[in-house]
Parts: structure tokens; C-alpha cells; sequence
């Protein structure tokens, strides 16, 4: 059961650390850092669909990656065992490194049996791809957060049901072999496991015969579809997790208005089992960021017609949240859910740029997904372009390193991680281009080929950047997204917008020192 209790959530967009593609991953730029390279000896493959049956198990572990030590709950894992009692296979111990669609499948970790100890041999095949190999090795480190030793195997061990790590001074690294320590390097350190056997969870599907329907969902960080169903006064709803999109939770229909529980687990995400919860929001932080209070349900009014969902309070969120701890992944508010009727041609409303910074090549857009009557438009059908000097900015993987193909026209939620960015109706782009005297942005919806443009929308403030403001007024940060920030850690990013007298703004970059 879950308890009704305070927690404190910062309301940042936490990037999915776990990618798709192993080999995109960044490497490690943590407290810990190579001191060698490893004369572990290294198998050359790594280990599919071994003998075994499933058995389904929940793992908790502490990450120190590129982000920081975490304590991770909620990770689902999967073990098998040999025949013979003597093998142990365990898949996801590394969650998100075990292989994509580059490689034959999902490989597995192996581990020997002996009374209650499981011995994992390091130098084990995590992943393998034409292009990378990725290998599990395990690590002490020094006082000073410096790689001390390779050990040749890690220890875990049975406690009643349940497996924990027997030695937490030892860390499981993701790792990529090298001639020179240069060459070498980790992605992520794991401890403190704790994986532990997985009860029957209870999941909601619609009942037999009930029409699904798909309905559209917007909120403060964007629109996308979801699956509505209607069983009487109960109403069946997947999509509002972003983690676990194909999982159902039910609510019921009680005096015009539709009310959820907090609490529901969802189980379709790829590495996690999560919850989905209501909160509400209370006080901000020491870094100025609003905290969350867990709400014990979250409500939505509906109209007279009962195919429209409006959140209420407007302003409180729906959080995906991690399955023991509470933490959040994910967080929506502003939230309404309808009936859509489908696609249908219209002209967007015009863009606006909201930021300029010509020191650090930076632009914020806010592209909005209505048309020119406030009509919502499908924003999977939106596409933006920018305009430089008169001509359509070619973005090409030679300026922008993390695109794979050249393009003018910018899907609506495209993101690359690194110059492009979006959050909800907000874009916002690093541009790697020469000088220019006209900045302007246009977007374009199409359906069934019928493509519709807005005003191309210019950008006024250019000129205006080495004149004579006058006094400063204001100062505000914010971070790349948009959010404002009071208190900023060290190390992050920020960008400063100042406002002068005369009323013009200037954007600058910096890093919090």
C-alpha cells in the first residue's frame, strides 16, 4: 500500500539516460575517472538467450555517471538458471547497455553458484556492435576517486529471496577497452545491488467489447496521443506516461469529474517499473527550483459532453515517478485530454522568437500547435524553419555533429541532445552559422500532402544589440528549456537575459563557476 507522504521532487526534465543505441553514449566525466588500462582478460561475445526460465525480479542500485551518484529503484530484471543448479544468467544488470537493434538481441550477464555466493567473472561482452564493444568490468577505486584496481569477478550473494552485492567498496563498470587510457573509458559505475523477486502486479485493460478511442493529450511539455475507453462510470486511460505509454490506468466518473488513485504501477516501460502519481505544487528549493507534494489521487473536470478532460487544479502535475523511492522521472501539468476529431488542414498560428543571443548563437522559439483560429492542430504534422538573411538554414551533420541527415524543415519535438532542443511548445537551438542581418522563423503543417505555412516571423531586436540601453533593470536566468532559475549549482548551464531601461533585452550564456 501506498502512503500518502510529503516529498520533495525538483521540476526539472530529467534527460532518459537510457538510450536506445548503446554506442551513443557519453563517456564518463565522473568523480571516478581511468587510471589504466585493464588486463582483465576480455571474452569476445557476448551471451544470448541462455538456458534458463524466466523468473521476473525488481533491482535497486546507486549509478555514478556523467550525472552525478543516484540511488536507482524500480529496475526490471530478468534472471535464468542453468539446469544443473551450478549457472546463474542475469539480463539488464547494466540497464540500457545490454544491446539495441545494431545487435542480434539482449545479452545476458553470467554468474556461478556456489551455496548462497554468485561469482560474475569481469571481461564479460555487454554489447557488440560493427562499430563498439562494450565490456563489464569491475573496479576498486582510492581516496582521491581514482581507479585503484581491476578485479578479475564480483561477488553477490542469496539472501533468503532476495540477491545483494556482497562487497559495496566494488563497483560494476560499463566499459570500453582501449590501447592507451585515452582510448579506454567508462560510461556509468554501479553498486549497492539489491535485486529482489517480483510479486503479481496488477494491471488495468479495457473490458472485451469496449470501444478504444484515440484521443489527444496536451500539457506544459507538449501534445501526444492517448487511448481513452468507457466502461460505464469507469474511464481506461494509457498515455499518460511517457516511460510506460502503452500501460492502462482506470479512473471513475464521480459528479462531473474523473478521479484517479496516485499509485498506479506501470509495467510497459523498457528498463522500468514505475508509478504514476499526483502533486501538487509547494515551496521552492534551495537551488529555486518548486518542490512537489504527493497528492493521494489526481482530478480531472469534464464538460457537459464528457469528451473533454480539463486537470484541476490546472496547475498541479501528474508525475511519473520510481517504483520504492518516489523519485521523479517525468512530470506533466497543465493538462487536458479530448476528443479528436483528426487531422485536418489549416494554417498554423504564427511563431515568435523569444530569445536571440548573437554572442552565443542561441534562439528560443515558441511554436505553437493551434491554427490561426485557435483551433489544435497535430503537432506530429508541424514543422519549423529558420531564415537567414532570406534563405532556409541548412542544418548539416558537418556543423551539427549529433544529426545524422541534413535538414531545413525541424520536426516539432525533434531534439538532438545538443544544438536542438524541445520542450513542449518551446525550441530551443544553438545555430553553427556565419554572420547574418535577418533572423526570422516560419512553420508549416501538412496533412495528406497538403502543406500550410505561417507568416515567416522576423526577429527585430539584431540591430539593436550594440546600442546604448541605459541602465539594467532586470536579470533573470534560465535554464536551456526555458525554466527559471534562482539558486544555480555549479557546473550548470545557464542563459542570462538582461533587461535595460529603454526596455531591450540582451541574452547571454554562461556556466555557474
Amino acid at each position: 500500500m501506498i502512503k500518502n507522504r510529503l516529498i520533495t521532487i525538483v521540476l526539472a526534465v530529467v534527460g532518459c539516460l537510457m538510450a536506445v543505441n548503446a554506442a551513443e553514449r557519453m563517456k564518463m566525466a565522473t568523480n571516478i575517472l581511468t587510471a589504466k588500462t585493464s588486463d582483465v582478460p576480455l571474452l569476445e561475445n557476448p551471451i544470448y538467450n541462455p538456458e534458463g526460465t524466466d523468473e521476473t525480479f525488481i533491482m535497486n542500485v546507486t549509478e555514478n555517471s556523467y550525472w552525478g551518484e543516484e540511488n536507482v529503484d524500480g529496475y526490471k530484471m530478468t534472471i535464468r538458471r542453468s539446469a544443473d543448479g551450478k549457472k546463474i544468467y542475469f539480463q539488464d544488470l547494466t540497464p540500457g547497455y545490454n544491446g539495441d537493434d545494431n545487435t542480434e538481441g539482449y545479452s545476458w550477464v553470467e554468474g556461478y553458484l556456489n551455496g548462497t555466493d554468485i561469482t560474475i567473472p569481469a571481461g564479460q561482452v555487454l554489447y557488440k556492435s560493427p562499430n563498439q564493444t562494450l565490456y563489464l568490468q569491475v573496479i576498486t577505486v582510492d581516496e582521491f576517486g581514482q581507479v585503484k584496481e581491476f578485479k578479475n569477478n564480483i561477488h553477490f550473494t542469496f539472501d533468503g529471496e532476495n540477491i545483494k552485492q556482497a562487497d559495496n567498496s566494488e563497483y560494476i563498470g560499463v566499459y570500453e577497452n582501449g590501447e592507451t587510457t585515452d582510448d579506454a573509458g567508462f560510461f556509468i559505475f554501479m553498486n549497492n545491488f539489491e535485486i529482489m523477486p517480483i510479486s503479481d502486479i496488477v494491471t488495468y485493460t479495457p473490458p472485451t467489447g469496449v470501444e478504444v478511442e484515440q484521443w489527444m493529450m496536451t500539457s506544459g511539455n507538449g501534445s501526444r496521443f492517448v487511448k481513452v475507453a468507457r466502461d460505464g462510470n469507469k474511464v481506461y486511460i494509457a498515455g499518460l506516461s511517457t516511460i510506460a505509454p502503452n500501460d492502462y490506468i482506470v479512473g471513475t466518473i464521480d459528479n462531473g469529474q474523473l478521479i484517479f488513485r496516485s499509485g498506479s504501477i506501470l509495467t510497459s516501460g523498457t528498463y522500468k517499473y514505475i508509478r504514476l502519481i499526483g502533486a501538487s505544487e509547494g515551496e521552492p528549493d534551495e537551488w529555486g527550483y518548486p518542490q512537489l507534494n504527493m497528492t493521494s489521487g489526481f482530478v480531472f473536470d469534464i464538460n457537459e459532453t464528457e469528451d473533454h478532460f480539463t486537470l484541476t487544479p490546472y496547475n498541479d502535475y501528474i508525475v511519473e515517478a520510481s517504483y520504492f523511492s518516489f523519485t521523479m522521472l517525468n512530470g506533466i501539468n497543465n493538462v487536458e485530454i479530448f476528443r479528436y476529431a483528426g487531422d485536418v488542414a489549416a494554417t498554423p498560428a504564427n511563431p515568435e522568437i523569444k530569445i536571440w543571443s548573437e554572442a552565443d548563437a542561441f534562439i528560443q522559439i515558441n511554436v505553437p500547435c493551434h491554427d490561426v483560429n485557435g483551433n489544435f492542430i497535430n503537432p506530429d504534422k508541424i514543422t519549423y524553419r529558420i531564415y537567414l538573411d532570406g534563405e532556409p538554414h541548412l542544418f548539416t551533420p558537418e556543423a551539427y555533429e549529433y544529426l545524422t541527415e541534413s535538414m531545413t524543415d525541424i520536426p516539432y519535438n525533434f531534439t538532438d541532445q545538443f544544438d536542438i532542443y524541445s520542450n513542449g511548445t518551446i525550441k530551443t537551438i544553438y545555430l553553427h552559422a556565419p554572420a547574418f542581418k535577418t533572423l526570422e522563423v516560419q512553420s508549416t503543417y501538412t496533412v495528406n500532402g497538403d502543406s500550410r505555412s505561417s507568416d515567416r516571423i522576423q526577429f527585430s531586436g539584431i540591430d539593436a544589440i550594440e546600442a546604448d540601453h541605459g541602465t539594467i533593470e532586470n536579470e533573470t536566468y534560465t535554464d536551456i528549456l526555458g525554466r527559471t532559475v534562482t539558486h544555480p549549482t555549479q557546473g550548470s548551464l545557464l542563459i542570462k537575459t538582461t533587461t535595460y531601461s529603454d526596455g531591450t533585452q540582451t541574452i547571454t550564456k554562461h556556466i555557474v563557476r
